[in-house]
């Protein structure tokens, strides 16, 4: 079979690597000319993370992840509202919860996904659907006779746009700003989120050093404000929280504060003839779950398990027990989400207390098991 993968990000690469464990050899379009250190935090639930084993990737994925220990979840004031231990909750289904750079499994993926015909600095132009191929007509002129093109271009997706027309993404009217932090002895291993009222300051351990997620509201002028103005809003947000805050806020200076909009999408369909999308493409997260990525991963290694039992005529049914296997989990996945925002990004002190009344009696792994019980039934 003839496969064109369309994006070499978290699913594209999955998806070549878990191909190539089936004898395929994928062609990966991948429009920046050479992967960089760009990215941030990633957190992999085991439901995505024990689909590493198959393509061999799994062990420098534990080796080079840090395991998460609690997740603590803070009023604004520092008081503690709950606390969660990841590893007594995810003990039934592979316990192991690692967090590493989104560039760092980029590479991993990359490694296991070596032998794909990868296409660096490459876009698609146009997509010819032939009935029993796809003609693909790449940005060098090249015209590639496929089975299946899948795309696996991401929230910004140009196949979905190409197959739908701009659908635009859903905005909460949010910004992340995120930005690197020192390793911290009262943040340890464990994920500390403060709660605010409007507002939301996270702090994502990994080795070596802190992912400092700030999420406030979209500032009317943020296409205007440089780095300076962007460091001092921050500040005067998060002025009256406790430490470690204060700490990542002395460590704005070190590096760029980049933007991370609040958006995300649910594609009306994944499947069009012998074109489908995958990950983000399909189904865009919010981060507020952190189960974005784990989503995109285990969509694709399912997606190659389909595709392993099929051959090119039989292509299209195999898309078709895979949409059956993964779409109501996806988007199950992403509403949950979508209810965690709802609750983290309240306006106003007096919501914001009556909620923190409200977490310290409802059980945050309810939510964690909520994203667990749709990923351990059998696929």
């Amino acid at each position: 079979m003839r496969i064109v993968i369309v994006g070499g990000g978290v699913a594209g690469l999955t998806l070549a690597g878990h191909l190539r464990t089936r004898g395929m050899t994928p062609i990966v379009v991948e429009r920046v000319p050479e992967y960089g250190r760009v990215g941030f935090w990633i957190g992999l639930y085991p439901f995505s993370a024990n689909t590493l084993r198959e393509t061999g990737a799994f062990e420098r994925y534990a080796e080079e992840s840090l395991q998460i220990g609690d997740y603590v979840m803070h009023s604004s004031d520092g008081g503690e509202l709950q606390r969660l231990s990841l590893a007594d909750t995810l003990a039934g289904v592979g316990g192991y919860m690692g967090a590493l750079h989104r560039a760092d499994l980029i590479d991993l993926l990359l490694t296991a996904a070596e032998g794909s015909e990868l296409r660096m600095g490459t876009t698609v132009a146009g997509l010819d659907d032939q009935g029993d191929t796809v003609g693909v007509t790449l940005s060098t002129g090249e015209t590639v006779e496929a089975d299946l093109v899948v795309g696996a271009d991401g929230i910004h997706s140009q196949t979905r746009a190409t197959l739908l027309g701009d659908l635009g993404l859903d905005d909460w009217g949010y910004t992340a700003f995120t930005w690197w932090a020192p390793e911290d002895p009262a943040v340890g291993i464990d994920v500390h989120e403060f709660w605010g009222a409007g507002a939301l300051l996270g702090l994502y351990p990994m080795a070596g050093k802190i992912d400092a997620i700030g999420g406030v509201p979209t500032p009317q002028n943020l296409d205007e404000m440089d780095q300076a103005a962007i460091r001092a809003h921050l500040r005067e947000t998060f002025a009256d929280y406790p430490e470690p805050v204060a700490r990542a806020l002395d460590a704005l200076e070190d590096g760029d504060v980049l933007p991370w909009p609040m958006v995300d999408q649910r594609s009306p369909e994944w499947i069009f003839g012998r074109v489908a999308l995958v990950g983000d493409a399909a189904t865009g997260f919010l981060p507020t779950a952190g189960v974005g990525a784990s989503n995109a991963i285990k969509s694709a290694a399912v997606l190659a398990d389909e595709l392993g039992r099929a051959d090119a005529e039989t292509i299209p049914h195999a898309l078709v027990l895979w949409e059956r296997r993964m779409r109501a989990r996806v988007e199950g996945n992403q509403q949950d989400s979508r209810r965690l925002a709802k609750m983290m990004f309240v306006r106003g002190r007096t919501v914001a207390h009556a909620r923190d009344l409200l977490l310290r009696h409802y059980p945050v792994e309810k939510v964690a098991e909520q994203v667990m019980q749709s990923n351990t039934k059998p696929f």
